[in-house]
């Protein structure tokens, strides 16, 4: 597997893959929100790590442990009658080959209870995707809040 720099703006890559690592992108943020978790693990390569959290106090988590974290915000969100949205938005790659895609993309995270909706932050999402058999997979994502979640 070798790693090309795309030069922004050039039209050298495969547009049909771009567009399955965009959706896959996006599908991350619906799945969550919609407390679909069996389609939001579905989303990650097996051997995926996934980092919160800045550099002294990161977490490492492997797939196994990411989805009983998503499970436990979920089962919270649920509970506490709230509705969480993620918003992904100006995706961007760093590099994409046949067989791996890496970049980032803008989130934001808001929140919804008894018909109120604030802002719970801000960030980037750090991704690599990679290509096994004709389905794309993350297997590697970083999530760089701007505040801390302290007010769920």
């Amino acid at each position: 597997m070798t790693t090309s720099k795309i030069i922004v703006g050039s039209p050298s890559f495969n547009a049909g893959d771009r567009l399955a690592v965009i959706n896959l992108l996006y599908s991350y943020g619906y799945f969550f929100n919609e407390n679909k978790l069996e389609e939001f693990s579905a989303l990650f390569a097996k051997s995926a790590l996934i980092e919160l959290g800045q550099e002294k106090n990161k977490t490492i988590m492997n797939l196994s442990q990411w989805k009983e974290y998503i499970s436990t915000l979920q089962q919270f969100s649920t509970q506490q009658q709230t509705q969480p949205r993620h918003i992904l938005s100006a995706p961007r790659f760093d590099s994409q080959t046949s067989d791996y895609a890496s970049g980032q993309s803008y989130l934001q995270l808001f929140l919804t209870k008894s018909n109120i909706t604030s802002l719970l932050t801000t960030g980037i999402y750090d991704f690599v995707a990679i290509k096994q058999g004709n389905e794309w997979k993350l297997n590697h994502w970083v999530v760089k809040l701007d505040s801390s979640l302290v007010s769920l």
